[in-house]
């Protein structure tokens, strides 16, 4: 039996993302991981309560600061604790003496640090991450073992830190089964969806102009619906519709709920996703699981999510999108048959199967 601690710091009500990994993770291997006892570490008693009843012990701990906590605030929970061996999510790993470490990994820090530098980030987040410049290769060679999100965040780890490659193992995570399709409702006003973000890689301007495009070719065209935060991008993206005569045709949402997601998933024609970069295709995962075709970028880990399920397009490419939507409007067998194929590969990336590579990952590092 060994004391397995996660740090599951991420967690909060709305999280998406890595909070979502650090979540599902530590619930199904409160099912799976038998004869070990699994230390759950989160910011907030609501954290906590989001992880009753499942057997697990969870410790509020008392660090605000993400990387205080990675550094110097998680190894000394782990002695309180007597941990065995650590899970986390960061490429930063404690400084000081600890349990083995496994770090499940879905980017290189470099495209957060350039992305927090183009963004003009305060003081406190260029301290971290010039720390994390420093530190992330030398953590990375300590880990017992490091698991990538995907294939292609694998061959990133492997191109930037070399060394580390014989205990590098890929390990995809799982979808939660409330992203699943509606069969009982028909959307009145048909529409076509992309999530618009923050981050300037989703490449919200691409499937502007691809809509652009479809529009001046169908008599009768979809309405595009964009949510998500778009935060210091929107008035850029506004801009855009603005400049292509959208303005009466794209509803800019904001953000919604997990619940208002899936209903805009369900019942879309299709699905769109431009992403220059994607550590693991996670948004168009959900949106094959609710039944929408994709359309989407062919670039870093979204081929391995899509398989043969969806239509992809070079990522820079407004006509290839264009051309892509209007074949799904076009012709409704190949929309079936891209809904179809979407639900049937969607449904092998299940908890289940990370949990038992995860705990794989943890045993082996236990036992070295």
């Amino acid at each position: 039996m060994g004391r397995i601690g996660i740090d599951a710091t991420s967690i909060t009500p709305s999280g998406k993302g890595i909070a979502r990994v650090q979540r599902e993770i530590t619930r199904q291997l409160s099912r799976s991981a038998h004869g070990h006892e699994i230390v759950a570490f989160v910011r907030t008693q609501e954290a906590a309560d989001s992880l009753g009843g499942l057997g697990v012990t969870c410790d509020v701990v008392a660090f605000r600061r993400s990387i205080v906590w990675e550094l110097w605030g998680l190894p000394r929970a782990s002695a309180r604790r007597g941990l065995d061996v650590i899970l986390s999510t960061s490429d930063r790993l404690p400084l000081s003496s600890a349990p083995p470490v496994v770090t499940w990994l879905y980017e290189v820090p470099t495209h957060r640090i350039e992305l927090n530098r183009l963004h003009r980030a305060g003081t406190y987040q260029r301290v971290a991450d010039t720390l994390t410049q420093l530190l992330w290769r030398r953590s990375l060679r300590r880990a017992s073992v490091i698991l990538a999100g995907s294939e292609a965040t694998a061959r990133e780890i492997t191109g930037a830190a070399p060394q580390i490659s014989g205990k590098l193992r890929v390990v995809h995570p799982g979808l939660d089964p409330s992203f699943r399709p509606d069969e009982g409702r028909v959307e009145s006003s048909p529409y076509l969806l992309a999530i618009a973000t923050s981050d300037g890689r989703d490449n919200t301007e691409v499937l502007l102009h691809a809509y652009a495009r479809i529009r001046s070719t169908v008599e009768a065209p979809p309405r595009l619906r964009l949510p998500g935060g778009l935060g210091s991008r929107e008035s850029a993206v506004r801009a855009t519709i603005a400049s292509l005569g959208l303005d009466d045709a794209v509803d800019v949402l904001g953000r919604v709920s997990d619940a208002e997601l899936i209903a805009l998933y369900q019942h879309a024609l299709a699905y769109l996703d431009a992403s220059l970069y994607e550590g693991f295709g996670y948004q168009v995962l959900e949106a094959m699981a609710c039944g929408a075709p994709v359309v989407v970028s062919n670039a870093t880990s979204i081929p391995e999510v899509v398989g043969d399920a969806g239509v992809l397009c070079d990522p820079t490419d407004p006509e290839a999108f264009a051309a892509g939507v209007l074949q799904l409007l076009h012709d409704p067998s190949f929309a079936a048959e891209c809904r179809r194929r979407g639900l049937e590969r969607s449904s092998t990336f299940t908890w289940e199967r990370s949990a038992k590579n995860v705990l794989a990952a943890l045993e082996d590092a236990l036992a070295a």
